[in-house]
């Protein structure tokens, strides 16, 4: 890493925990720590997407257009719906009962033992999920500076804890402004990054042609399929369902939304949310299929995590891990030839040639996939 990323790495990580201790400074009631109370509609809006959305989107969305295409994006079709349910329906009663979480609901209507285990639940998956949350990024800083794991994780956990700890829900509330800023802005960084780094000659539309003929610009699919799991009837059925249980009972998005001024400020958050999620997830989701494309110019690594796989080849697998590396680099450089008769095709407009040539580099495509699944076994039996 350069001195520049050094910069922005600790500078970003700083000034994001400074910020929010700044900002949260003399909160000293219970009202003002657990709901923050003074959230215009706009930062509620932010914050729920950035609760939801968090490194795991920004690390795992674009892989999976990368090896699954952009179905994914049908799963949210039906959020703006959810969004307008929650907002008739579920709001108005928390503001009525002007409850500081979800569960004390469930006390009001049921009784106290209710109460308690619905709030354990919470806090073992949440605490699950929080540690999925932490364990992504610190992957990414531990294969880029060459710590190890349980350090990445320590430092990242350590700087989460000093700010939510200090500040509550306004301290969340604020730095998600700043979070979201982060995502976004290193996200379509790194989707221009990608489309200039292709050959010369290569452009974006040749670029939309090769992921369009390799299935990963799969975005809407009407077929009523219940083997597939992503299609436009499964996002508005069973996905509106979810993000009603996720968005209306689960606190750590019920209590952004209760931090708004007012039940309209609330209901404008939520809807938001509704809003901008799809073009949001639509443009993650796009970048991803871009960064397939751009590995079928340029040699991937079989696993990209290269502290891990530099262990694997000084390992007793080592050997075998090696001559899977060697069939990875062949059948790519037989998919680069491939890729480059594709966007002459296309060019020249011979339909016959460019479903031919497709057909062959998926089929090679597949392999690659084979090999890699076969690496990441020996990598399990390795470390």
């Amino acid at each position: 890493m350069s001195s520049i990323d050094w910069i922005v790495l600790f500078g970003t990580l700083i000034f994001i925990v400074a910020y929010g201790v700044y900002k949260t400074r003399g909160t000293n009631s219970m009202d003002s720590y657990i709901r923050g109370d003074t959230s215009k509609w706009w930062t509620i809006g932010l914050s729920i997407m950035a609760t939801q959305a968090s490194a795991i989107t920004f690390l795992s969305t674009p892989g999976q257009a990368y090896t699954d295409g952009m179905r994914f994006i049908q799963f949210y079709f039906g959020l703006p719906l959810a969004m307008i349910i929650i907002s008739v329906f579920f709001l108005p009663i928390y503001y009525k009962l002007k409850v500081y979480t979800a569960y004390e609901y469930l006390e009001s209507r049921f009784d106290l033992k209710t109460r308690m285990l619905a709030a354990l639940i919470f806090l073992i998956q949440r605490g699950l999920a929080a540690g999925i949350t932490i364990y992504a990024p610190a992957i990414i800083l531990s294969s880029l500076l060459g710590w190890r794991l349980g350090y990445t994780t320590l430092i990242i956990g350590v700087l989460v804890i000093i700010y939510t700890v200090s500040g509550g829900t306004k301290a969340v509330t604020q730095t998600q402004k700043q979070q979201m800023a982060v995502m976004m802005g290193g996200m379509i960084a790194a989707g221009i990054l990608v489309i200039t780094q292709l050959p010369q000659g290569v452009g974006f539309v040749d670029a939309m042609h090769v992921a369009g003929k390799m299935g990963k610009l799969n975005v809407v699919s009407f077929d009523f399929d219940l083997s597939d799991r992503y299609n436009f009837w499964s996002g508005m059925t069973g996905a509106v369902f979810l993000f009603m249980s996720y968005f209306g009972t689960d606190q750590s998005q019920v209590q952004r939304y209760l931090s708004g001024r007012s039940l309209s400020e609330s209901r404008l958050g939520l809807m938001m949310n509704g809003l901008l999620k799809v073009p949001m997830q639509f443009i993650i989701l796009f970048i991803g299929a871009m960064v397939f494309v751009f590995y079928q110019f340029n040699a991937p690594p079989i696993f990209f995590n290269d502290t891990i796989a530099q262990e694997v080849r000084i390992s007793e697998k080592g050997q075998e891990f090696t001559a899977l590396e060697q069939q990875y680099e062949e059948i790519f450089a037989e998919k680069r030839t491939e890729v480059d008769n594709l966007v002459n095709y296309v060019e020249t407009g011979d339909e016959q040639a460019i479903e031919t040539t497709a057909a062959r580099l998926n089929s090679l495509q597949a392999n690659s996939e084979n090999i890699r699944n076969e690496a990441k076994a020996v990598i399990s039996e390795a470390l």
